[in-house]
């Protein structure tokens, strides 16, 4: 899904909100979402200048499998009942033409609950011996 101000099939129109010293927060319900499934939410800084297959210019730190264009990205969540886990995946600077070369595709700045160290392994899971039980909706919340 991609957010636009517009509803045109032109990248110019991207939403594209300035994070810093802001907040994104929902609920989810992942009691449905088991193992070898997940639940993807993420943002990715678009158009890539060299991705002419998609009028908006998708792109990402994956490069679709090494093929396709990169950016930076974000991770906001990543996640089903058992693990959940958020990362920052930085870029380096892009060249003259903006075209990025290198990116973190593992996300150095990440976070998951389950290594929550006050919690002894008991901070995400299913079941109510969970600090955040997942059988049951629960609120994310994350400050910039």
């Amino acid at each position: 899904m991609y957010l636009a101000e517009s509803c045109t099939a032109d990248s110019s129109s991207l939403y594209k909100p300035n994070l810093l010293g802001g907040i994104v927060e929902y609920d989810v319900d992942l009691s449905n979402v088991s193992c070898g499934c997940v639940s993807h939410l993420y943002s990715v800084l678009m158009p890539a200048v060299d991705n002419t297959s998609d009028p908006f210019g998708y792109c990402d730190t994956d490069r679709y499998h090494q093929r396709g264009p990169l950016c930076p990205e974000f991770d906001f969540m990543q996640a089903n009942k058992h693990a959940f886990y958020s990362a920052a995946h930085r870029c380096e600077d892009p060249d003259s033409n903006g075209l990025y070369s290198r990116c973190d595709h593992g996300g150095q700045c990440s976070i998951n609950p389950k290594h929550y160290h006050r919690a002894q392994g008991r901070s995400y899971g299913p079941g109510s011996n969970y600090l955040i039980n997942t059988e049951q909706p629960f609120h994310v919340k994350i400050d910039f």
